[in-house]
Order: structure tokens, then sequence, then C-alpha cells
């Protein structure tokens, strides 16, 4: 039994690290792009190429399972609505107005203090020192890493107007975490994601017609093409398949944590496609986070010896 825990352990760890990695190009992204489209209309065509992306392998499933889903429509279209539709329109807002490092630093904070407080109290997942300790360690990390290691930078740290949206997003996604588990029985992962990539786009049309008309025109190029196929396949389709996974099989708010690896996976990126320099404090602050998802996340002998 012990065994088998930790070999979900394992895998739940790896499915939301590698989510993590591919969300973690998601805010650079989202500075380049906010000249090519506008943020709704980002959103609008993210969620319309995930939902072709899905339906091929999970169109068998819905169909099989669209009973269940009639029964439950409010809990979908809300889902779709917070987790989708409004809370990556706040991240494409956010990056018209604040940088992508101010976006990933604050995202990855707010999350994961949202869904695991809200998952003591919605789905009762026990709030411990670990918990605590581990987020704790996950924003002193995150911190370490933006200020290199200097309080005065924190201090001086600007916080833009654009950064409230990131704020509201934060609160999004952890709600949409926690609701996840609230997911009925008898819906399979992919059409659970195919309903709610669907909804997303449905909500966003008018509103993403309108923004294409009157406020910011589509600016169609190869370079927005593949921006869009990434977000819409990369950072949709595969890293929110992994996610919830992980989420099955880790928790809530173990697997919120993981999202504290989000800035360091960036700033490390940065050293291979940008040529920047990997300095101390990254690793530093890696280890600092590393820490504190360990000690959330370590299985708990006296639970499951």
């Amino acid at each position: 039994m012990k065994n088998q825990f930790n070999k979900q352990y394992q895998i739940g760890a790896l499915l939301a690290i590698t989510a993590s990695f591919i969300w973690s190009g998601n805010f650079i992204v989202s500075r380049y792009a906010i000249h090519l489209a506008g943020p709704i209309s980002l959103t609008f065509l993210r969620w319309t190429v995930a939902t072709l992306t899905m339906l091929p392998f999970a169109y068998k499933n819905f169909k099989n399972e669209i009973q269940i889903f009639k029964q439950h429509k409010t809990y979908f279209f809300l889902m779709g609505l917070v987790g989708f539709a409004i809370y990556n329109t706040l991240i494409y807002t956010a990056g018209h107005y604040t940088t992508a490092i101010n976006m990933a630093l604050i995202g990855s904070i707010i999350h994961p203090i949202i869904a695991t407080v809200l998952a003591a109290i919605v789905v009762h997942e026990k709030l411990h020192w670990k918990n605590v300790s581990g987020i704790a360690l996950g924003i002193i990390g995150i911190l370490f890493l933006v200020s290199k290691g200097d309080i005065n930078n924190i201090l001086q740290f600007k916080f833009a107007a654009g950064d409230l949206w990131m704020v509201a997003a934060g609160c999004c996604f952890g709600t949409y975490n926690v609701y996840v588990k609230k997911m009925p029985v008898g819906i399979s992962s992919n059409s659970f994601l195919l309903c709610l990539f669907a909804i997303g786009a449905i909500i966003l049309l008018p509103f993403s017609i309108y923004e294409m008309t009157f406020v910011q025109p589509v600016i169609v190029s190869g370079q927005f093409v593949m921006i869009i196929l990434y977000i819409g396949i990369g950072n949709s389709t595969i890293a929110y398949f992994l996610w919830n996974s992980a989420i099955s099989k880790l928790g809530v708010g173990k697997t919120a944590l993981f999202g504290t690896l989000i800035p360091l996976l960036s700033s490390i990126e940065a050293v291979f496609v940008l040529n920047e320099t990997f300095t101390l404090f990254q690793a530093i602050s890696g280890l600092i986070i590393l820490s504190g998802i360990v000690i959330n996340t370590w299985p708990s002998k006296k639970l499951h010896g």
C-alpha cells in the first residue's frame, strides 16, 4: 500500500512539474502577443484551438456522458466561466499593463494560497504545518529570486495597476483548482476538458467579435499562428490535462504548490532562449522552492504506512 502511494505521489509530482514547465513560457508569450491581438480575442482563439485539438480524443466519451453534463450544467458553466473565460482574459489583460516577471511572480504566489485555503474549506483537505511551511518557503524562494537576495529590491518593487489583474487571475485559478475535485462522478478527464474549453470559447465569442471589430484588430502572421498553436495546444490541451491528473493524484493543496516553480522555470528558460547567465540566486531560490514542495508533498508515514 505504501509503495503504491509513493508511486502515485511520484507520478503526480511529475505531471505537475511538466504542466508548470509548459505554463512557464505563457507569461512571456502573453507580453509579446498583446501587440497582435486583444486579450479577449487571444483567449477566445486559445480555447477554440484547444477545443478543436481535444475533440477527436474526447468526442466519444463526451457523447456517452452527455446526460451527466446536462444534470450538472450549472457546475460546468461556472467552471468554464471562472477557470477559462475570465482567468485567461485577466492574464492577457495584465500583459498590457505589467511585466512578465510581475505576472509570473504574483500569479505564482496568489494561486497556491487561495487553492490551499479553499481546499480546506470546500473539499476538506487537511491544512497543517506542512501546507503552511510549504507555501511560506515557496513565496520566500520566489521573492529571493526576484530580489537577488537584496531586501532593498523588494522594498523598491513597483506594483503596477496591471498587477491587480494578476491577483484576480490567481484567485480564479486557485478556485478552479479546488472545484476540479468536485467534478461529477462518471465524467472522464478528456471530455471534462473538452466541455470547459468549448464553454470558455462560446462565452467569449461575442465579446471577441466586438474587440476584433472596434477595439483591436487581430494581426495575422506566421508568428501569431505559432503563438496561438502554442497556447491552444501546449498551454491548454496538454498542460491542463496533466495538471488535472496531478490534482487527482496529489490533491489540490499539494498540486497548487508546484505552481511556485513557474517563475524559477521561466528564469532558467531565459538562460537557454535569451542567453542569460544562470546565477547563484536562481540556484538558491530553486533550492528554497523545492524544499517547500518536498515538505508539503512528501508522503506521510502515519497516514500511509
